[in-house]
């Protein structure tokens, strides 16, 4: 396709494509997008991938798509450490510092932080969203601007027990989770609809988010015997740790995890380990290149003198949600509507979209997209490989 077929496709006007709005981009004040994210702390890799996305995102929707209705997309970066005080300040010295009527949507960190935050910014009526994919902000009557660019965590647990009863229906479950906000959210859900499905939930194991031996777990899941774990509540934190210690320890269940497991690292990390390990993810891979979205960010990438090479799947994750935002920015200020409140609005209408295959589309039911793909780890393959096509969980 015609990069100006391809620019006409994406809703850029021909004077955007042939570069005519950089003087206005210039001269009108900027649209604010703020990401509160885990630069450091336990989750500082998924973080700082996470700021990479953001950063693509906001570039290219400035230089390629023309801006936001001739003013500049402006991203400003907070970190969290991965603290609910730390982030709490970050938001509050964003909130004090920036106009309302440029900072029209704040990105946060965290299950916990998202929900100490929930109700002033239901309040102040901010459009926002957060790396945690947590079931109680997924309540547009509660939260009316809140939204999660992605299934809930319970929605996750349903598409593995699914899975599960297709693999051996009355299965031995065993639960292994991080003592985090992040890590409890969809624990009560599961017990429910694993016990609704015939399952017996036979173990449960609390950790710390990060920790450095894995052999009491899992000496813990050898006299629990399930047939299956599932891993929550950490991003690359634990979870290669766990997986070798079982197959030293002869552990044979089969281990499953969420959307911030779902990365390339677990792999090179757990080796052999790694192998038959599936989890539940929304957005494409890197090395899936029919997906336009995929070829379009390498070329930009190329084009701007950065690395091009394997971007992690917080880095699509972040994308996705940047490129998500200024389109129901884009389509706000066309109706006059260029406020929070018409943000808000225009992420209500925007299913028609999925950035060039970044999501599904961005149909939001009850404020989340219920919608994921399961997939398996190959270590002979060096990826993971999808098992199943989209599934509906709502």
């Amino acid at each position: 396709m015609k990069r100006r077929e391809f620019l006409r496709r994406l809703g850029v006007g021909s004077l955007a494509a042939m570069g005519f709005s950089r003087f206005a981009l210039a001269q009108a004040r900027p649209v604010k997008l703020a990401a509160l994210l885990p630069l450091t702390g336990p989750f500082a890799f998924a973080g700082n991938a996470g700021r990479e996305g953001f950063v693509d995102g906001v570039d290219y929707v400035n230089e390629v798509l023309g801006g936001i209705a001739g003013r500049k997309l402006e991203l400003i970066v907070e970190d969290t450490g991965y603290d609910v005080a730390k982030g709490t300040a970050a938001f509050n010295r964003v909130l004090s510092r920036e106009r309302p009527d440029e900072l029209l949507f704040v990105y946060g960190d965290s299950t916990g932080l998202s929900k100490a935050l929930a109700p002033e910014i239901a309040r102040i009526g901010l459009p926002y969203s957060a790396t945690s994919f947590a079931n109680e902000l997924a309540d547009p009557e509660k939260y009316p601007t809140i939204f999660v660019f992605g299934p809930t965590y319970n929605d996750m647990m349903e598409a593995l027990l699914r899975q599960i009863r297709l693999q051996k229906g009355k299965a031995r479950i065993a639960l292994v989770y991080s003592n985090t906000e992040f890590g409890r959210d969809p624990i009560p859900y599961v017990k429910e609809r694993a016990k609704a499905l015939g399952m017996e939930v036979v173990h449960e194991e609390v950790t710390p988010p990060a920790f450095t031996d894995a052999t009491p777990v899992v000496l813990n899941l050898r006299r629990a015997n399930p047939d299956f774990v599932l891993l929550q509540g950490y991003a690359l934190s634990a979870e290669p740790l766990i997986l070798r210690a079982a197959r030293e320890q002869g552990l044979r269940a089969q281990f499953m995890g969420t959307y911030y497991s779902a990365e390339l690292v677990l792999i090179q990390r757990a080796g052999p380990a790694a192998e038959g390990f599936t989890v539940t993810y929304h957005n494409p891979y890197w090395y899936d290149t029919l997906v336009p979205a995929v070829d379009e960010m390498r070329k930009f990438r190329q084009r701007k003198g950065r690395d091009s090479s394997y971007r992690p799947t917080y880095y699509m994750g972040s994308l996705a949600v940047a490129l998500g935002v200024a389109e129901a920015m884009r389509r706000a200020a066309q109706a006059g509507k260029l406020t929070r409140a018409g943000v808000v609005e225009y992420l209500e209408k925007i299913g028609d979209y999925n950035a060039m295959g970044l999501v599904r589309g961005y149909q939001f039911v009850n404020h989340r997209i219920p919608y994921t793909k399961l997939y398996r780890a190959s270590v002979k393959d060096g990826r993971f490989n999808a098992i199943t096509d989209w599934l509906k969980l709502a």
